[in-house]
């Protein structure tokens, strides 16, 4: 795998460190922030009331107001009771599966707890008894949800499961939750980094979606430094679950994300950034997929701005055309790497124009 270096952050082109352009399709950029002009504004002016970091537990005697403030406006906009900043978001899902065992007891008498990871669940959600599945993700999900009507009614059940299949994109059909047992001690935890801000579901967030099939406590986990821009975590969830994760060891233990960051979260939450970028996005998803005539290329979910594909040659002939995408072994170094195409707001028509123009031609050279 060839390694560039860059002195520059990519927006819709990247200059590497040996002089070479390309137009840059990678990242988790999506919605464009790392170049918004108004995240830009909102950094200085919470970097001017709150300087550069707070050296302190967010449990300390003395308090910032702005955490509390964006955790309000964060679950207003996601659809939670409450919502929890973490300083990213690993630790956003490992805090969870470090007190996941509490969480579920806390809920109802349990004697025991059974765990119920997906294929390819993401390391942020790995938790005790880990066994990661080897089938495809419906399949699982019915098996999961078998062994759970069929065990004895006080076993307790969690449920580990990214919103959106990655690095290789798969959608994952949530509503077969709907076939879960009423009234059972289960909690759903789901790592939502990869749609946060980017992709709904019959028009509804994960958080949303999940919950209101009514069968099980959710969770969702998510970074925050992929779509919104932010370097930290959020914990999406029930009041109960937010007061035992915030008096947690690890949470009281933990640094949080920088405040200037956070005032900017929340004044892009207040003036709907995230929501007006989605839109520019989405109309730049649409546009590439009527200029691609090349469909069977790629994996790729509707809607979604994420196209993939497992042809080891796509990724050097995207280079020698100076299109940059990614291709790198993911989460593990054994995995087989897929080239993975990323479009985001900030791209112009002529951008998308040029990259269909060669997939195309990729397909029609290499059928």
């Amino acid at each position: 795998m060839k390694i560039f270096q860059t002195n520059h952050l990519p927006g819709r082109t990247v200059q590497t460190s040996d002089g070479s352009e390309y137009l840059w399709f990678s990242g988790t950029d999506y919605l464009g922030m790392g170049h918004d002009e108004s995240f830009r504004s909102y950094m200085q002016e919470g970097i001017d009331a709150y300087g550069l970091h707070f050296g302190a537990s967010r449990n300390n005697s003395l308090r910032l107001d702005i955490y509390e403030e964006a955790e309000l406006h964060l679950a207003n906009w996601i659809g939670s009771p409450t919502s929890l900043l973490i300083s990213s978001g690993m630790w956003a899902g490992q805090l969870v599966m470090k007190c996941i065992e509490n969480i579920v007891r806390f809920t109802s008498s349990t004697s025991s707890v059974q765990y119920h990871y997906a294929p390819k669940a993401h390391p942020a959600i790995w938790g005790n008894n880990l066994k990661i599945s080897g089938d495809h993700w419906i399949d699982w999900a019915y098996q999961a949800i078998d062994e759970i009507i069929h065990s004895p009614k006080n076993t307790a059940h969690v449920i580990c499961t990214d919103a959106i299949g990655s690095p290789m994109v798969e959608a994952f059909d949530f509503s077969v939750f709907a076939n879960l047992p009423s009234g059972r001690n289960i909690c759903i935890v789901v790592d939502a980094s990869h749609t946060l801000g980017v992709h709904k579901t019959l028009g509804k967030d994960i958080y949303q979606l999940v919950k209101e099939l009514g069968k099980a406590n959710v969770i969702m986990v998510s970074s925050l430094n992929k779509a919104l821009g932010i370097p930290g975590g959020a914990i999406a969830c029930e009041r109960s679950t937010y007061d035992l994760l915030r008096n947690a060891p690890w949470f009281a233990g933990a640094s949080p994300p920088a405040p200037g960051y956070i005032y900017a979260l929340s004044k892009l939450l207040e003036t709907n950034r995230f929501a007006n970028a989605h839109t520019v996005l989405s109309a730049n998803i649409d546009y590439f997929n009527q200029k691609l005539t090349a469909q069977d290329l790629f994996v790729c979910v509707p809607g979604y701005p994420v196209f993939c594909s497992r042809n080891p040659l796509l990724f050097d002939h995207l280079l020698a055309e100076q299109i940059m995408a990614s291709c790198f072994s993911y989460p593990s170094a054994n995995d087989t790497p897929v080239t993975r195409i990323a479009i985001s707001a900030i791209h112009q028509k002529e951008d998308l124009d040029r990259l269909a123009e060669v997939c195309n031609n990729f397909k029609s050279s290499f059928p």
